[in-house]
Formats: C-alpha cells, sequence, structure tokens
C-alpha cells in the first residue's frame, strides 16, 4: 500500500511532481498516474487499489498522484481510514492562473467547443474552475483529517523559479535521497495547445496506451523518432492564443476579488504569504 499520495490540486503541477518521483531509483508509483481511488472509483474495493503497486519492493516511497483528490469532500476521511500514516503531497497555484489553465485543458480535451472559446464562456459553463480555487476550504478539510506534519504543500511558483530546491523539499519529505537529479527537472508538462480534433487526439493517447499495455514502448519511441510525432503535431495542434481569446480585464479583477478571503485563510493555515495571489 502507498507510503505516500499526491492530492493535487489540478493544473498545479502535479505531473511535474509525478515525473520527478517517477525517475527516483528510491520511488515506486502506480500505473497509470491517477487512480482516482479514493474519490471516484472507492465502489471498486481495497484489492482493485492494492493491485496497482507492486505486491513487493525494495523501494522506500511507494505512492501516486490523483489530482481530484484534493477538492472532493469525501476523500480525506476515506484516506485517513485506509492510508492513516501517509505522506500528503498538494501542490497549488495562484486560484486564477490555475482557473485560466483549466479552460485551456478543457478546450484541448474538446469538453467545451463551440463557436465561443472564450474563458468567459467556460466559467459560465463550468463552476468548478471556480471551485476548484478554494483552496482554504479545500485545505481546512484535510487538516481535520491529518496533522500538518503529515502534509506538504508546494507552490508552483517556486517549482518555475528553483525546481531543484523543491524537489528536493518533495525527496526529503518522503524520505528518499534528496540528492537525486531527476531527468524531468526542466520538463514542461501539459503545454499550452489546442487540438483542432480532439478525435484524432483520443485515438493517439489509445494507441499509446495500447502499446505501453502489450509492453511495446519501443515502438512509440521509433514512431516518435521517425518524425511521425512532429507530422501529428503540425496536423492538429494550435496554440491555445491562436483560438482562445485574452482573458478580460474584469474578470481577473472579479475572480481576483471573489478568491481574496480564500488566499488571506490560506496564508494563515500555511503561515506564510502569497503576495502575487492577492
Amino acid at each position: 500500500m502507498p507510503t505516500f499520495i499526491g492530492i493535487g490540486a489540478q493544473k498545479c503541477a502535479s505531473t511535474w511532481l509525478f515525473e520527478i518521483l517517477r525517475c527516483h531509483p528510491e520511488v515506486v508509483l502506480s500505473e497509470p498516474k491517477e487512480l482516482d481511488f479514493f474519490s471516484y472509483r472507492f465502489h471498486y474495493g481495497l484489492q482493485w487499489y492494492e493491485h496497482h503497486f507492486p505486491a513487493s519492493t525494495d523501494a522506500r516511497a511507494v505512492g501516486e498522484i490523483s489530482p481530484s483528490y484534493f477538492h472532493e469532500p469525501a476523500v480525506p476521511e476515506r484516506v485517513r481510514q485506509v492510508l492513516p500514516e501517509a505522506r500528503i503531497l498538494l501542490s497549488l497555484r495562484d486560484p486564477v492562473q490555475r482557473a485560466i489553465s483549466n479552460h485551456k485543458h478543457e478546450v484541448r480535451l474538446g469538453h467545451f467547443s463551440g463557436g465561443d472559446l472564450s474563458f468567459e464562456a467556460g466559467l459560465r459553463n463550468n463552476a468548478s474552475y471556480v471551485e476548484q480555487g478554494l483552496y482554504a476550504t479545500h485545505l481546512s478539510r484535510w487538516l481535520q483529517w491529518f496533522p500538518k506534519g503529515q502534509l506538504l504543500v508546494v507552490i508552483y511558483d517556486e517549482i518555475v523559479a528553483d525546481p531543484m530546491a523543491v524537489a528536493r523539499q518533495v525527496y526529503h519529505f518522503l524520505g528518499v535521497d534528496p540528492d537525486h537529479s531527476p531527468a524531468a527537472l526542466h520538463q514542461r508538462a501539459n503545454p499550452s495547445y489546442i487540438n483542432r480534433y480532439p478525435v484524432l487526439d483520443h485515438w493517439r493517447r489509445l494507441s499509446k496506451e495500447s502499446l505501453h499495455r502489450m509492453g511495446l514502448d519501443f515502438v512509440w519511441r521509433l514512431a516518435t523518432a521517425s518524425g511521425l510525432k512532429r507530422a501529428y503535431e503540425r496536423i492538429n495542434r494550435q496554440a491555445s492564443e491562436d483560438a482562445i481569446p485574452p482573458v478580460d480585464p474584469e474578470t481577473l479583477q472579479s475572480l481576483r476579488a471573489g478568491f481574496a478571503s480564500e488566499v488571506a485563510r490560506l496564508e494563515e493555515l500555511l503561515g506564510r504569504e502569497l503576495p502575487d495571489w492577492r
């Protein structure tokens, strides 16, 4: 069973955390990354969950990262019942920028489409853009079930500014060699683009996953090296800025005001200031 779990938040560098942990020789992670067991698949039972981890391992840390865990109300109590000693990893980002990134993600996946792809239209369509940014509310719920010493909060801006320092902090927290230099340290996860044809991207991801399950990852690497990846990107990808209009300054001001009390409460919970978020 896991010794740690990453709980999100969504669009706050959870993929970066997964990658720097996956390449650490003393860490074992679930496959795939997002099991969503405690949020959306709890009814599958513990046996299903356990099958995603090795029966035996010499790793010093075993875990999984599912960004849905942070904001789903039932999750903290469930985790406490099953993994009371687990270390909890949480990454947070300016809630306004998180919401904008969330919108780009939904457009890229084809979950939001049509003639108006503006962020404002996305806000009207999807209340979770704001709900997921209520960090103090969600963190308070976790702190009802876990002491602060079992939870590490890292900030997106600090990952960007000094990724190695954050990586060392994470490694130290999990009890593994903090001096490991991860190959994915400067890797940019989930770059800002959208798919012209979401169905085509669905088949791309399905093909990659199928090859991985069959142990044929080398086929995917050969296809990538042959130039097929670059050809695919020319056909199906475009910069999100080319399809999504700039965010209205009044929208940004309104969101800042809406998140103000949450940011202030979060600063109290963390014992640190986050001036850029205000």
